[in-house]
């Protein structure tokens, strides 16, 4: 995106001297609007954001039951500190879906609960 853009930034400056570049010009301004709108509308770095976030909880949570640490750590029972670590990677992930199905909404009616 960026590089599109100086691209097309330098290529409107030498359109006095070489007027054939005004369709290059065109062309890449276009294409920088186009991938500029669909990283709007699909919030690509957002959703990757969110997705990474949720991994690292869950490898945090992993770590933790593997040490037997924090809320596992007076847990002897191994089938227990699992289903404790089942919970919480459900409440993880149902975390995750609500942040993404928010995402979708448009950003008006965002923040707005009733």
């Amino acid at each position: 995106m960026i590089v599109g853009s100086l691209a097309a930034t330098g290529a409107s400056a030498v359109i006095g001297e070489v007027p054939s570049v005004r369709w290059v010009t065109l062309g890449i301004t276009f294409a920088v609007g186009i991938s500029s709108g669909f990283m709007g509308y699909f919030k690509y770095k957002e959703r990757s954001f969110y997705l990474q976030q949720t991994a690292d909880a869950i490898e945090t949570e992993w770590e933790a039951v593997e040490v037997g640490v924090g809320r596992y750590k007076d847990i002897d029972n191994e089938e227990q500190r699992l289903a404790l670590f089942v919970d919480e990677v459900h409440r993880l992930k149902s975390e995750q879906k609500k942040r993404q199905q928010s995402l979708e909404q448009p950003p008006e009616s965002r923040g707005h609960k009733e």
